[in-house]
């Protein structure tokens, strides 16, 4: 089967499943039912056939991409609020430069573990519900841990 007759196949598919039911477009929400084609024709998106599952349990992904997203947040919001002072107020002393470092440090550590957890994201989700929460877990305690340690370098050296 070439890759054009099965695109036909799906969108046969797609038309006979919207035939007699009521979908709303996932785009703008319009009434799908008995559409011709295979784009919207309210907004014209393009529609396809996907399996889904109503079965994703959240929480242990957020709070693993939480972890590292908030000290990353609040690094960047640091580092933003010295270099603004600076800016504004020259010579002004707001944060020690070696502050400020860490800082920035702070924000590629905690940057590379957002990017890293994404790419990842697929393993995480492949794991059972258990192995996920203790894996969530670890990862909080050890991103909270190394965020406590920057704040105390930080401080310490400011």
């Amino acid at each position: 089967m070439s890759p054009a007759d099965n695109d036909e196949s799906e969108a046969e598919l797609l038309k006979a499943l919207l035939a007699e039911r009521d979908l709303p477009c996932p785009v703008c929400g319009y009434n799908l039912r008995a559409i011709a084609s295979t784009n919207c024709p309210e907004c014209g998106a393009k529609l396809d056939l996907r399996v889904g599952s109503t079965d994703l349990k959240l929480g242990p992904w957020l709070l693993t991409m939480l972890a590292g997203a908030l000290p990353l947040g609040f690094f960047v919001c640091l580092l933003g609020f010295g270099i603004f002072v600076e800016l504004i107020e020259p010579g002004a002393v707001f944060f020690e430069w070696w502050s400020l470092v860490w800082f920035a440090a702070g924000i590629a550590v905690f940057g590379a573990e957002v990017c890293i957890l994404a790419a990842v994201r697929r393993r995480f989700w492949g794991r059972p519900d258990m192995k996920r929460w203790r894996g969530a877990l670890i990862i909080w305690l050890a991103t909270i841990s190394l965020f406590a340690a920057f704040l105390a370098v930080a401080w310490h050296y400011g």
